[in-house]
């Protein structure tokens, strides 16, 4: 099967972080966040793996040379000038999905634990079997219409329409999570040579044409790290995984890091902090509160108060640093 992971926008809610790694690279429990992504697809058999860039382009090039992606081959479509958007950023990397049947199509920054390791192999046989054109992996999400736009499905579960505001004829509106199967033929619908939206601008219009558009819902865990609250109460609430009970986020997360983590990490709860600390760290004696991830190679020099912090690969943290809330990269 052929992949794209959009990799292309600004992050601009994560700055100042994205100002110096794009989203895709940010450290997240000590891996990029586009580990996560590869270790969600699992054990897809992909052939091409096309990823498209506009921010931060030599980033995403040397983050995807890096990752074992498993793929048969990585290509990438860089977006010069002015940003395409998922619609047209697919529209500029056609070339790389006509004649291979369905791709697959998701965000390279996102956090999905799901608690059944076949979600996107049942997906694509639900695909294949209502022949549709494009089949959307969603879930329950309380912010669904409100903090979020929701994909708005009829009984069967066939999508009606997209946004914040019911569709005529809907009877619920799941949480999309931004992965999608599409058929080739959607790239049809894909205005050329522009800034699109494939929601809104080429599956809304392949729906009012009659084809079939599909909601496949998914029991998991979905994380928002849009912004750095958000940013650190996932990566709170996973460490909080990693160091609990046996729980299916815990089984997916230690995988990721089994599968993208340069070297081994140990991950510890006290009465105050949870921690993430990769083998090569050095943590020397310093105040540690609250949130902490520590990437191979980060030192962190003696006397610092650390509230809430991530320190990336191969980073120092001065002496005496105090800091809450902050990610080092």
């Amino acid at each position: 099967m052929n992949v794209m992971l959009l990799a292309a926008g600004e992050g601009t809610r994560l700055r100042p972080y994205t100002s110096v790694l794009p989203k895709p690279a940010i450290p997240f429990l000590t891996i990029p966040l586009a580990a996560h992504v590869l270790s969600f697809l699992g054990d897809l058999e992909i052939n091409k793996l096309v990823v498209n860039t506009f921010h931060l382009p030599q980033g995403i090039h040397d983050l995807f040379h890096t990752l074992p992606t498993k793929a048969q081959s990585v290509i990438f479509s860089d977006e010069v000038g002015f940003i395409l958007g998922n619609g047209g950023g697919l529209g500029k990397a056609a070339t790389h999905f006509r004649g291979g049947g369905s791709f697959l199509l998701m965000n390279a920054d996102e956090i999905i634990l799901p608690k059944e390791e076949d979600v996107l192999q049942k997906a694509l046989a639900r695909h294949n079997s209502q022949k549709n054109i494009a089949t959307l992996i969603v879930k329950d999400h309380p912010g669904v219409g409100t903090k979020f736009g929701g994909v708005w499905v009829d009984a069967n579960n066939k999508v009606l329409g997209f946004g914040k505001t019911p569709v005529p004829g809907a009877v619920r509106a799941w949480h999309f999570v931004g992965v999608q199967i599409l058929d080739e033929k959607i790239l049809d619908f894909i205005p050329p040579n522009m800034e699109s939206n494939i929601l809104y601008d080429a599956v809304t219009v392949a729906i009012s044409q009659g084809h079939s558009v599909e909601a496949v819902p998914f029991e998991g865990t979905w994380f928002e790290t849009g912004n750095p609250q958000d940013f650190m109460e996932a990566s709170k609430t996973c460490l909080e995984y990693l160091t609990g009970e046996d729980s299916y986020q815990k089984k997916a997360l230690q995988l990721a890091l089994q599968r993208y983590s340069t070297e081994k990490t140990s991950a510890t709860r006290t009465a105050s902090s949870l921690k993430l600390v990769a083998e090569s760290a050095e943590v020397k004696s310093s105040s540690i509160k609250g949130v902490f991830c520590a990437g191979p190679g980060a030192v962190i020099e003696e006397g610092c108060e650390l509230t809430d912090v991530v320190v990336g690969r191969n980073v120092r943290v001065p002496a005496g640093t105090k800091a809450s809330n902050v990610l080092f990269i």
